[in-house]
């Protein structure tokens, strides 16, 4: 199954990131990608569970004093609004329906997406790849390694090709290549790229990209380690920060 995301309509949406760490909400107008309210940031408690998550989100939503459409991006597989898979938060999650939970807050005007694709869509739509032919591969680099790819706006979702087995060692692949991983075994920028080199020429035989963004919190190293790595494809930074996924979440929320 593949989505094509396209701007038509000047629109005010509320997006939500959902991670594994916490999660960051904000509304958008959705045409520019300028965020309207106070930008929201909460880090999780020990509980990563929907229970204890939640109420969090529904607090912040309240905060912000909106009440409209809802986009989120979750970290985990999602199908129809469902969510299928949740690595990063447990699988207590696959039991919820958040489009009901959240459902005073957005009275039917609801979407769900993966967050990694989520960060795609506004790239395509307002960043790096915006309009770009061909092939672009999106990577975004966290606490694991998200990964989307879009022929010409149409996206497959739901890839996780971080979640496969690495190419030469017994592990995933995000397991040895992830900014988690750089700062769980205290990598220096330079051998953390020499690992992500290997991993991003995998992807690359994978996907055969025309162009492929980068997207994460270590970017703001990119001075430092772009030198360092090169495919046959384009290599860009995302233009979009920290906002990225949850702009991604609204833009798809905008389309309902």
């Amino acid at each position: 199954m593949k989505y094509h995301f396209l701007l038509l309509l000047v629109m005010r949406c509320l997006g939500v990131d959902l991670g594994g760490s916490g999660f960051r909400l904000g509304v958008f107008e959705v045409e520019t990608g300028t965020l309207l309210s106070k930008w929201q940031v909460i880090d999780h408690q020990e509980d990563t569970g929907p229970t204890s998550v939640i109420p969090n989100i529904r607090d912040s939503i309240l905060d912000i004093g909106w009440s409209g459409p809802i986009g989120v991006g979750f970290p985990g597989m999602v199908s129809d609004n469902r969510i299928m898979t949740a690595p990063n938060l447990g699988e207590e999650w696959l039991k919820f329906d958040l489009k009901k939970e959240l459902g005073h807050l957005h009275n039917g005007s609801f979407s769900m997406i993966n967050d990694a694709d989520a960060v795609a869509v506004t790239e395509y739509n307002l960043g790096s790849s915006r309009n770009k032919s061909g092939r672009v591969l999106t990577v975004t680099i966290g606490t694991g390694i998200g990964t989307t790819i879009q022929d010409c706006g149409a996206m497959v979702p739901n890839l996780e090709l971080g979640r496969m087995p690495h190419p030469r060692l017994d592990c995933s692949l995000e397991a040895y290549i992830s900014a988690r991983a750089r700062i769980e075994e205290d990598l220096s920028i330079e051998r953390w790229a020499e690992r992500f080199q290997e991993g991003l020429e995998f992807l690359e035989r994978l996907t055969n990209p025309d162009l492929i963004i980068l997207y994460g919190g270590i970017m703001e190293h990119w001075a430092d380690f772009s030198g360092l790595i090169s495919t046959k494809a384009q290599i860009e930074p995302a233009k979009f920060d920290r906002e990225a996924g949850a702009l991604g979440a609204a833009i798809v929320a905008s389309r309902l």
